[in-house]
């Protein structure tokens, strides 16, 4: 027995050194992801925001290129096309003669010609990647990819396009990398080469990652460490080690697959007009049910999704399939309005304004249609975070302060944030007729809600004697929990 435990144990730390390893090449594949998917962004928003200009190359369009250019991050410069050749750009000016433009690498469906690892056109001493679509081309910065994979990781990556056909960018030796669809080969074995593979959303650029690494240790110190305890304890406490890594490897790739392959479903839960009970709008909220066909409760997954750097992932997913679903309605129906969370990861990311603006523009949807719900625990005393806040009230987007009393700054956001309506947690709703104490939280939240001209949301409404109160003493209340309506489909939602 104990010879079995020992081989046991050494087996179960050869699963959790597996495990570990491909956590790790995971997060750095989703890194590596994200950065491209970044960059490519960059590159559209930039083509996009120079295309149609009027007097190519004068003095008032260089001087917009090179504006252009300061505000970018990862690109280098860009210039303009005439007749396949480089008249001029934002770092050079105007050339003294046209630079015709090598063959492109491929082009894009979008019809985007791609040049990777080409030497400058102007300078063949440096070396980059280019993208051109009408007449604009950008020059990716040649350190966009710095720190990836990380120093001394041996790690082996490609970013391709989805149908494997053409390579972006190599990292370490990718000799016989390709992209593979569906599991991975290495997933549920103790193969030495670990292998993952991602792909940018649908909507996004036409980019995946695939990453290798090679994981040869057997006599590693968690194996040695659980062999020992196998020894002692037999196998029976090795194999609920086996079972408990594999189980949680389980968990966290279902979920991956559930985010990138449409197993995350959104319901929408009506938000009411206490006075009068009208509808004047639905929460989009994320839902998950696992391979056993059980529902995973959203403060689980949400965390775990997070936890994985997938946030930002899943909160695309859950806002395009919402405006996908409730466009009809809210093109339609004056006042009524989706209310979608937003993560602290969302106000970080520059790209996202811009996302949730293209977003609504494509299922001609008003922004004003839209409300986005950000959390007391949302940095705000980062000023890029402000920043972004505020970008996204300039282009009409209703700005929500959810789980409002649950943090330790509540008048601060408001004074911060100019927020259009706060959403009371249902903790202090519960109260309503319990504890006094909350109850006179409520009445204070109220008064402010009232002397700001602030809108009122609550939250967790379950009984009609909560809904009176609120009712009776702030009418323009709207209120959200099981009394007014639970979770549906959106072919489900009712009328009024």
């Amino acid at each position: 027995m104990s010879t079995l435990g020992f081989l046991a144990g050494l087996a179960a730390g050869r699963l959790i050194e597996v495990a570990q390893v491909d956590d790790r090449l995971a997060r750095h594949n989703t890194r590596l992801l994200a950065q491209a998917v970044r960059v490519a962004q960059e590159g559209q928003r930039l083509v996009q925001a120079a295309t149609h200009s009027t007097d190519l190359c004068s003095d008032s369009d260089i001087a917009t290129l090179r504006v252009l250019l300061f505000n970018a991050t990862f690109l280098r410069d860009i210039g303009r096309l005439r007749d396949g050749m480089l008249v001029c750009s934002a770092a050079w000016g105007v050339l003294a003669a046209p630079h015709p433009l090598p063959p492109a690498a491929f082009t894009t469906q979008k019809g985007v010609s791609l040049w990777v690892g080409a030497a400058n056109i102007i300078d063949r001493r440096i070396i980059g990647d280019m993208a051109a679509r009408n007449d604009v081309v950008v020059f990716t910065a040649p350190g966009a990819f710095d720190g990836l994979p990380e120093p001394d990781s041996t790690i082996d990556s490609l970013l391709v396009t989805r149908d494997g056909a053409h390579v972006f960018r190599r990292f370490g030796r990718a000799d016989g990398l390709a992209l593979y669809l569906g599991d991975s080969p290495s997933e549920g074995s103790l193969r030495a080469e670990r292998l993952t593979a991602e792909c940018a959303p649908l909507s996004g650029p036409d980019t995946c990652a695939v990453s290798r690494v090679s994981s040869h240790a057997w006599f590693t110190l968690p194996a040695l460490i659980l062999a020992g305890t196998g020894a002692l304890a037999g196998g029976l406490l090795a194999g609920l080690c086996v079972l408990w890594r594999q189980q949680s490897k389980s968990v966290r790739a279902a979920l991956r697959k559930a985010i990138r392959r449409g197993g995350v479903q959104v319901r929408y839960q009506p938000l009411r007009e206490l006075a009068t009970r009208r509808l004047v709008g639905v929460e989009a909220l994320a839902r998950w049910r696992s391979r056993d066909g059980s529902a995973v409760p959203p403060a689980l997954f949400v965390p775990l999704a997070e936890e994985m750097g997938l946030g930002r992932e899943l909160s695309r997913v859950v806002t395009q399939q919402a405006l996908r679903d409730l466009a009809g309605r809210l093109r339609d129906a004056t006042g009524f309005y989706v209310s979608i969370n937003v993560s602290a990861e969302d106000l970080q990311d520059d790209a996202y304004p811009d996302f949730l603006l293209r977003t609504v523009n494509e299922q001609g949807i008003a922004p004003p249609c839209v409300a986005l719900e950000i959390t007391e625990g949302s940095p705000l005393s980062d000023g890029h975070v402000r920043g972004i806040i505020q970008t996204l009230q300039r282009q009409g987007f209703r700005i929500l302060i959810d789980d409002f009393g649950t943090g330790n700054s509540n008048l601060n956001y408001l004074a911060e944030m100019q927020a259009d309506a706060i959403k009371l947690d249902r903790r202090f709703t519960q109260a309503i007729g319990e504890e006094p104490a909350g109850t006179l939280i409520i009445d204070h939240v109220i008064d402010i809600s009232r002397e700001l001209g602030v809108g009122l949301i609550v939250e967790g409404i379950e009984t009609e004697a909560q809904a009176q109160y609120l009712s009776a003493r702030h009418p323009a209340t709207v209120g959200q929990g099981w009394l007014l309506g639970r979770a549906v489909r959106p072919e489900d939602i009712p009328l009024e």
